[in-house]
């Protein structure tokens, strides 16, 4: 079953900012609800989970994804992802297209394209595009408020380890003659915090998608203009 999922979400950092911690795997990946990141691979990829419960039903994904491609300039990215039920009920491939683009006001809009292709028992909770495209715009809202948070914590550490430099006089060699000093080290920003990884509950979400979804369809007909 193929879907093509669009959408997209703000964040209240510059785009700079949110594209050089979109495209740090090891730190953007834990903000998606239920991901688990694993080691990295010798072709680059990244060996990865994902954990979903669906009322009494917990589906485990193992899988890897990688950066198929980046554009530094533009500021897009390709992300391919493929994973199986470890209970062998079916599995999921994707390829996202993400874009970071300038909102104004010192805010970044990212769109994403997911086109999602979802196989065997799996393939059964994904009737429903509208649903599923609901869904999609539930977990990118957790992810957007993640990844912001993230943001704000390495703004909050540069501020309080501004970038080393060096302050030390002139030094010069046994023969008089003066030596370069050596280059200043740039304060890394930590990792982020390990934790364990909980479950995504998509029953929760559905609901909420669901609602929003009533929502959607009443002001459609009423012709009312949604408050955010």
């Amino acid at each position: 079953m193929a879907i093509t999922i669009r959408s997209s979400f703000i964040v209240e950092a510059p785009p700079s900012d949110v594209w050089k911690t979109m495209i740090d795997i090891e730190r953007s990946a834990p903000c998606f609800p239920g991901a688990e990141l694993k080691e990295q691979q010798p072709d680059g990829s990244y060996k990865g989970g994902f954990t979903v419960k669906l009322g009494p039903l917990t589906l485990k994904f193992a899988g890897k994804f990688k950066i198929a491609e980046q554009n530094d300039a533009a500021r897009t990215v390709v992300v391919s992802a493929s994973g199986t039920d470890t209970k062998g009920r079916g599995g999921a491939d994707a390829q996202i297209n993400a874009a970071v683009t300038d909102a104004g006001g010192g805010k970044t809009k990212v769109d994403v394209v997911s086109d999602v292709n979802l196989s065997g028992t799996v393939a059964q909770y994904g009737r429903g595009a509208g649903m599923i495209e609901a869904l999609s715009q539930q977990l990118l809202n957790q992810f957007a408020k993640n990844l912001t948070a993230l943001i704000e914590a390495d703004a909050a550490h540069s501020a309080e380890v501004a970038p080393a430099t060096t302050s030390e006089p002139v030094a010069s060699n046994l023969a008089g003659e003066p030596v370069a000093p050596r280059p200043a080290t740039e304060a890394r920003r930590p990792p982020p915090p390990a934790a364990a990884v909980v479950p995504l509950d998509a029953g929760a979400l559905v609901r909420k998608a669901m609602w929003q979804s009533v929502r959607n369809f009443f002001a459609r007909l009423f012709g009312i203009k949604q408050q955010h």
